[in-house]
């Protein structure tokens, strides 16, 4: 048996959420078009007989601008520390920037393996992608003070394209070892965690650009009564003016988010789920502690 940790960086809305949901085969990490979804730190994990594989997924690497940023970054940097092996994201639709190949260099100075993944190949030619191979190129040779890519995978986690062998180059750098997680876990994530971030995913589905990233969830009650999960929380949010449009006119946007929440919700838990949902204001909740704890997200003291 072989097991090991697997780090998953990028730049934001890359897609490493859709890569690690992919090679874990179950919906772990939720997925947005918006930049910057992944928030914390979130635990994937695919079992076999042979292997069981940790994916590390990560937020976006970015520069933090509140104390959510910070924690956010907090998470990036504890992600990197001992792992066996790191995937970084590419997205085969954008051009492949300096600050991205600054970024992998870096990594090349640490001793976990790297492997540069070209995410999103399915919505581009090899015409777009052969240009970021070519830049890349350098990288495929170790030089003074850094190490070199392992190699580099053009897939679609969409289509599931060369993810399977992703992750048999990824099995090669696993250690001989016991599995860390009981074999049916796909993450070590709690139910309440994971009901948080679908109701926070849904929102972000259904709100668009209407609202950004200053939304939060928090479970106020969760019951179980005969097969019933009965769930009240709240979606905190940092204005008056936004709590009116999540609401939207008649309660229909929320209304909306709830039910299409529930769904899922129902899918996790195997049962059926009565779900309350509540609009809080709380000014500028991103760069304050106390409702960051609330929520969830808990910054460690410098």
């Amino acid at each position: 048996m072989k097991s090991g940790f697997i780090a998953i960086l990028g730049r934001p809305n890359v897609g490493k959420s859709s890569l690690m949901n992919a090679m874990v085969g179950e919906k772990v990490s939720i997925v947005s078009p918006k930049a910057q979804t992944t928030r914390d730190k979130i635990i994937g994990i695919a079992t076999t007989d042979a292997y069981q594989m940790i994916f590390v997924d990560t937020p976006g690497v970015h520069r933090p601008r509140t104390h959510l940023g910070e924690y956010m970054e907090q998470c990036i940097e504890g992600a990197q520390r001992d792992v066996d092996a790191v995937v970084i994201v590419l997205d085969a639709t954008k051009k492949l920037s300096d600050t991205e190949l600054e970024f992998i260099e870096s990594r090349l100075a640490h001793k976990a393996p790297v492997y540069v993944v070209i995410n999103k190949t399915d919505l581009v030619s090899y015409d777009t992608v052969y240009p970021m191979l070519s830049r890349l190129a350098y990288l495929t040779n170790a030089a003074k003070g850094r190490g070199a890519i392992k190699e580099i995978i053009p897939t679609s986690a969409r289509t599931g394209d060369n993810v399977e062998l992703l992750k048999g180059y990824l099995e090669k750098e696993l250690p001989e070892g016991e599995p860390y997680y009981p074999a049916d876990e796909y993450t070590d994530k709690s139910e309440r965690y994971m009901i948080c971030e679908i109701i926070r995913e849904k929102s972000l589905l259904f709100l668009q650009d209407e609202i950004p990233h200053g939304i939060g969830v928090v479970i106020q009650k969760m019951t179980d009564e005969g097969g019933l999960a009965n769930i009240e929380a709240d979606i905190v949010c940092e204005k008056k003016s936004h709590k009116s449009i999540i609401i939207g006119s008649g309660g229909q946007k929320l209304k909306t988010i709830g039910e299409s929440a529930r769904g899922d919700i129902e899918k996790l838990l195997g049962e059926k789920v009565y779900l309350k949902l509540f609009v809080k204001v709380r000014d500028d909740w991103r760069n304050r502690r106390s409702v960051l704890d609330d929520i969830g997200y808990k910054l460690k003291k410098k």
